[in-house]
């Protein structure tokens, strides 16, 4: 049993607590909805990955990195975290880019594009 790639997704999951929290993108900028909406994102793609393994889709790969532990057949532990994962950094990335458009003054975000003259 290892917990190396637990770790793999852990590390980065922290890593983009602390930029959320820094700037207060999304778990940190409102609590709440922010763990409802992860809670229901996670559901949802747990949901996907189990009937994709009902639809024999989807197979638990072997890897010496991995626990071992499986959540249901053929749904190993890792995938929850990674799933977690997936939702947290889409959600802070949508604030950060929300945030960021919304710094760029009006006029450059609702610029015409420019008409070259032919050459």
């Amino acid at each position: 049993m290892s917990v190396l790639y637990l770790l793999a997704i852990l590390v980065p999951t922290v890593c983009m607590g602390l930029v959320d929290h820094r700037w207060r993108l999304f778990l940190f900028a409102r609590p709440r909805p922010a763990l409802v909406v992860v809670a229901v994102g996670t559901v949802l793609f747990l949901v996907w990955d189990l009937v994709a393994i009902g639809a024999d889709m989807y197979h638990r790969g072997e890897s010496p990195a991995m626990t071992g532990i499986e959540l249901a057949p053929e749904l190993p532990l890792e995938e929850l975290f990674f799933i977690v994962f997936l939702c947290y950094l889409t959600m802070v990335l949508h604030r950060l880019f929300d945030r960021l458009l919304h710094h760029v003054p009006h006029h450059v975000r609702h610029r015409p594009p420019s008409r070259r003259e032919p050459a």
